[in-house]
């Protein structure tokens, strides 16, 4: 087994509890770095970022964890740029190399907000799951617990069922003289 794929098996076990919020391509992560896709494999390779392989062989791609992607943002002291300045970017018809340059900082900006959004709706994702199981929970708790009430309630009856008949037959046996309980008649 090479070095690369060990590397990729091990980190997929280890991402699958960090990378909860979600994953995107090397490309994706390639522009919201500012480098090539080559430079993110590098990054996955050195253990920088967080990645999973899909696919073998020619179909072989990472996917990167946008957590670790943050995380290398922030080391890297990539600066996040602010909607404002992304919108008044876009206002502009810009030409020449600063026109190339303003689409790709608006790129990345939007890649930026994906990858927040992405993290925001796997977290939403998650809380919908956990809602889901609390609720199916709740409902066979409530389920059980009918149950036990209606069980409980027959027991009940069925007690004071046993206890009138008991009665009956303490009556009838009081009714009956001394002398015919005493000789059995």
């Amino acid at each position: 087994m090479d070095e690369e794929s060990t590397r990729g098996n091990l980190a997929d076990a280890d991402v699958e509890l960090r990378g909860s919020s979600g994953w995107v391509t090397t490309k994706v992560a390639a522009e919201a770095l500012g480098v090539d896709p080559r430079t993110v494999r590098t990054y996955i390779n050195r253990g920088e970022l967080d990645a999973k392989v899909e696919g073998e062989g020619v179909e072989k791609t990472y996917l990167v964890a946008i957590d670790s992607l943050h995380a290398l943002r922030v080391r890297r002291g990539l600066p996040r740029k602010t909607r404002a300045k992304s919108r008044e970017k876009s206002a502009k018809v810009v030409d020449g190399a600063d026109g190339a340059e303003d689409y790709a900082d608006m790129v990345r900006d939007l890649t930026d907000r994906l990858i927040r959004l992405s993290s925001e709706t796997a977290e939403l994702r998650t809380r919908l799951e956990l809602t889901v199981r609390a609720e199916s929970t709740l409902q066979e708790e409530r389920d059980r617990l009918r149950q036990d009430r209606e069980r409980e309630r027959q027991e009940r009856l069925d007690a004071q069922q046993e206890a009138q008949r008991l009665r009956e037959e303490l009556e009838a046996e009081r009714s009956k003289g001394f002398w015919r309980r005493l000789f059995g008649g």
